[in-house]
Order: C-alpha cells, then structure tokens, then sequence
C-alpha cells in the first residue's frame, strides 16, 4: 500500500500519544547538539538526569508540541517520508535552532538555541532562516511563535532552568 501525506497526517491525528511517544529519543538525539553546546559529558550517570531534565523543560515551553505546531483539523507537522516516517503515527522530533545555523554558524551553538520540531517544520518551514524571520508570513504561524518564544523566556527566568543549564554548562 502507498502511504500518502493525507494518510499519515490522519494517523497522527488519531494517536492521543503522537506528539509525546518519541521524548525517550530526544534525550539521547540531543547529546550531539549539547557537546556543540559546551556540554562536556564525564559524569553520565548524574548527567542524564541533567539531559533529561533540559529536554522536558524544552518541551514543555512548546506546550509538549513540535514548535511550529498549529492547532487544526489535520497536523500541519509531520515526518519526512524517507525511512518509513510516513508509516509512523508519531512526531519523530527533530532538533532544531531558533537562530539558523546556516545564517549565525557557531553562535547557533548555544544551549538557549536548540527547540523540537517535525521534519516538515524543520526542513520546509524554517528551512534555515532565523525563526523570527518566519513571523513575515504572519497568521496562525506568527501566533504560535510568538507563544513559543514567550514561553521560552519565561523558562531561561525560572530557577529549574537556571539550576540545570548552569549544570549542564559546569566543568563538574
């Protein structure tokens, strides 16, 4: 059976679990983009308590949603269809940064930079501009940035936020 977009955007639709199934993944896919970071890695045990932490709190600022996602009938986020992701009923998150890598090179290596998006977010819609530069579309895209990034500053002001990237960035 052909896999179509509309096919896979259904299922996604109906998995109440689509949006949080792949979190597990994420704690160990962002470890590349943490080292880029600063992050240096000797204690792993205390440490992934740290990297799991920095995950969730990335995630909840987006409301446990890929960053670009936008309330409708259909998800307008989803995988790309090479290696099976059409076949999956789940976001398989992507990292990426809020401030381009392609336009900002090793400034975008900052642990504040990094946030979950889709596939289809990620390499369609931002498609290596500086997510500010995406509130010229305006409309619902421009509303969910805003929120996003709102929730964002809020969290680097918390302590919990405080605590574990001066953590993860220490030479402990």
């Amino acid at each position: 059976m052909n896999i179509t977009l509309y096919n896979h955007r259904l299922s996604i639709k109906n998995n109440e679990y689509a949006y949080i199934y792949d979190i597990d993944r994420c704690y160990v896919s962002v470890i590349p983009h943490l080292r880029r970071c600063g992050v240096k890695f000797k204690k792993k045990q205390l440490i992934s308590e740290y990297i799991k932490k920095y995950v969730d709190l990335i995630f909840c600022a987006q409301k446990n949603k890929p960053f670009f996602h936008i309330e409708s009938n259909l998800p307008f986020c989803w995988n790309a269809p090479s290696k099976g992701g059409w076949s999956i009923n789940y976001i398989k998150y992507e990292w990426g940064h809020i401030n381009s890598i392609n336009q900002n090179g090793s400034y975008s290596h900052n642990i504040r930079n990094l946030c979950l998006q889709s596939a289809r977010c990620n390499q369609h819609m931002q498609s290596s501009l500086n997510i500010i530069e995406l509130m010229e579309y305006g409309g619902k895209l421009s509303e969910v940035i805003e929120r996003n990034m709102a929730e964002r500053e809020n969290l680097f002001l918390s302590e919990e936020w405080i605590i574990t990237e001066n953590y993860l960035l220490s030479d402990v």
